[in-house]
C-alpha cells in the first residue's frame, strides 16, 4: 500500500508544470479580462449620466436665459 502511495506522489512530481502554468496563466487574464469589461461598462454609464445632467443644466440655462430676455 506504501509502495503505491509513493508511485503516485513519485509521478505527480514528475508531471511537467507547463500546463498546470498554462492554466492558470488563462485564468488570470480571462479574470482580468472579465474585470476590464465590467470597468468599461462603469464607465460608460457614468458618460451617459453625465451626458443628461449636461443636457439638464443646459436646458435650465435656456430657461433662465429665455426669462432674463422676456424680463428685459
Amino acid at each position: 500500500m506504501s509502495d503505491v502511495k509513493s508511485l503516485k506522489l513519485h509521478e505527480l512530481t514528475m508531471l511537467p508544470l507547463n500546463p498546470i502554468k498554462a492554466l492558470v496563466r488563462r485564468w488570470w487574464w480571462k479574470r482580468a479580462e472579465s474585470h476590464y469589461l465590467i470597468c468599461a461598462d462603469v464607465e460608460q454609464e457614468r458618460v451617459r449620466e453625465a451626458q443628461q445632467n449636461a443636457a439638464y443644466f443646459q436646458k435650465k440655462a435656456a430657461l433662465a436665459r429665455s426669462q432674463w430676455l422676456g424680463m428685459h
